[in-house]
């Protein structure tokens, strides 16, 4: 784009509108949309808005017209007006307990707020019996409970993605553990007293990991080793449910066939809990 007047005109254009007809719609003079088109004369915003209404650009361009024009984007304002665009924990849980793969819902704390079924099969918990106070469901703590951290192959690339998250927080990074918030130093004495390998690996990793702050849909692998069923593959997608309430998805979706025969082993049939005791290599 040029510049704004050329993107306006082209938009016209482009829907096949003539200017009499755009000028009808906005409610203004054919000669003061011909002559924004041109760039002869600088728009007011409200009649600049009256008219990109109705050209009924989408809202990419309508932002980048009104910033070339000098004005602040207005596309925030063009957003759903329904009250329940976005999910609740309650209507987030029912979405997942559908799906046909495990998936959780995180509060923007990293805390566990609601898993499916198939979820817990494979993680081996009861959610409703287990692990009830919030800082016992953060999923930073899941990294030293040898319960779960022995059953992640890729261990060191999954507490690398957690801790960026952490470092690159948009309510306040966790610079370092020792500077931690009051919420996240009730997590951390959970995570010290996780079996010591892997709470030195983690202040390991901790030093070298750059911040990150996480884009409105983003991934991360996990590959599961399930006592009974096998290791599985999975791309875990992470996208928002609720932006305000801080919820968002996590689906792991199974990346080949055996990965998704081995998930159906464990939908099919009740696998007891591992061990605390059991060791990755068995």
């Amino acid at each position: 784009m040029e510049t704004w007047a050329q993107a306006l005109r082209q938009a016209r254009v482009d829907l096949g509108l003539s200017r009499p007809v755009v000028a009808g719609r906005a409610g203004v003079s054919v000669q003061t949309v011909k002559s924004y088109e041109l760039g002869l004369r600088r728009p007011s915003r409200s009649l600049l808005t009256a008219i990109l209404d109705a050209v009924a650009v989408e809202r990419g361009l309508r932002n980048a017209i009104m910033s070339g024009a000098g004005f602040a984007p207005d596309g925030d304002e063009l957003g759903p007006r329904n009250a329940d665009y976005q999910f609740s924990l309650d209507e987030a849980r029912s979405l997942i307990d559908g799906l046909p793969w495990p998936a959780h819902v995180t509060s923007e704390q990293m805390e566990v707020m609601a898993a499916n079924g198939i979820a817990q099969r494979l993680w081996g918990v009861d959610l409703a019996h287990e692990f009830l106070a919030p800082a016992e469901r953060n999923l930073m703590t899941f990294a030293t409970q040898t319960r779960f951290a022995d059953r992640v192959r890729n261990w060191d690339e999954v507490a690398t993605v957690g801790i960026a998250v952490l470092k690159g927080h948009h309510r306040g990074p966790v610079a370092a553990p020792e500077s931690a918030t009051a919420y996240f130093a009730s997590v951390m004495e959970r995570i010290f007293d996780g079996d010591p390998r892997y709470v030195r690996r983690l202040l390991d990793l901790w030093e070298g990991v750059a911040p990150r702050v996480p884009k409105v849909r983003w991934f991360y692998p996990v590959t599961w080793a399930h006592p009974a069923a096998g290791e599985m593959r999975f791309l875990v997608s992470v996208a928002s449910a609720h932006e305000a309430a801080g919820l968002t998805f996590h689906e792991w979706m199974p990346l080949d066939a055996e990965s998704w025969a081995r998930l159906e082993l464990v939908r099919g049939r009740s696998f007891p809990c591992p061990p605390p005791s059991l060791s990755a290599g068995q």
